[in-house]
């Protein structure tokens, strides 16, 4: 099958309804046109054409199934259903910063928040933090000022700080000595894209159509899927990209 020949069985909500709710369990042709609000005639037609196309298949108790590349079509299409659903972020945000692996898994993200202005990330920073028990890593373009007063107490009950900022921001010295040393650093020659991780939650920020971080614009996460993608951002980075802070 071409790839527009998929696209063409799928631009049917109906049929997309149909794989989506074989997804959860099979059904019986009675339960689907329940289930979908659809008449026999039209249910049949549609079974019919995703049958064709391999995407579906009726077994022999009389039920309908995904088949295998059904499964796997329709877990791609959470993908592209979040990447349409915010379209107005993502015509306005690069993701070029992004590895493959990870970009094909972008529907990670789509639990996230969408939080704007300055002051609301922030504060929402703010009201997040203390939930974080064991590690925070943190990516960006500069060393996080505004929450110092944070960094120095968490790091005093023990909290694992790794941080990934740009050779001119290597320097922590604005924390106390003894803390300092506390802090894991590399670095990048530059940074397009902030990411935080951590046992509580994670943020995601991504450069805007000037090629800068938008920090007017972050996604907040914080179920497991969500914080799992950004760990592994930011561990490509950290183990793939970044060298030593002398």
């Amino acid at each position: 099958m071409k790839v527009y020949e998929l696209f063409a069985e799928l631009s049917s909500e109906n049929r997309l309804a149909i794989l989506q709710i074989l997804d959860e369990k099979p059904m019986t042709f009675t339960s689907l046109i329940k289930e979908i609000d659809m008449n026999s005639a039209e249910a049949a037609r549609q079974l019919s054409r995703l049958t064709e196309s391999q995407l579906i298949e009726k077994k022999g108790d009389g039920r309908y199934y995904n088949t295998l590349f059904g499964k796997l079509v329709i877990s791609s299409i959470s993908d592209l259903n979040f990447i349409s659903e915010k379209s107005g972020y993502f015509l306005n945000h690069d993701t070029a910063q992004i590895p493959l692996d990870l970009l094909g898994q972008i529907g990670a993200l789509s639990t996230g928040e969408i939080v704007t202005g300055v002051y609301n990330i922030l504060n929402t920073h703010e009201k997040l933090g203390d939930g974080i028990k064991s590690y925070m890593w943190y990516m960006s373009d500069d060393f996080p000022r505004h929450h110092l007063p944070y960094i120095e107490k968490k790091l005093e009950e023990g909290l694992e700080i790794r941080v990934i900022l740009p050779e001119d921001k290597c320097s922590a010295s604005l924390l106390s000595e003894k803390n300092r040393k506390k802090i894991e650093t590399k670095v990048l020659d530059e940074i397009k894209i902030s990411v935080i991780v951590s046992d509580s939650f994670s943020m995601l920020e991504l450069p805007g159509p000037d090629g800068k971080i938008d920090q007017n614009t972050a996604i907040f996460g914080y179920d497991d899927r969500f914080r799992e993608w950004c760990k592994k951002l930011f561990q490509y980075y950290w183990e793939a990209k970044c060298y030593p802070c002398y």
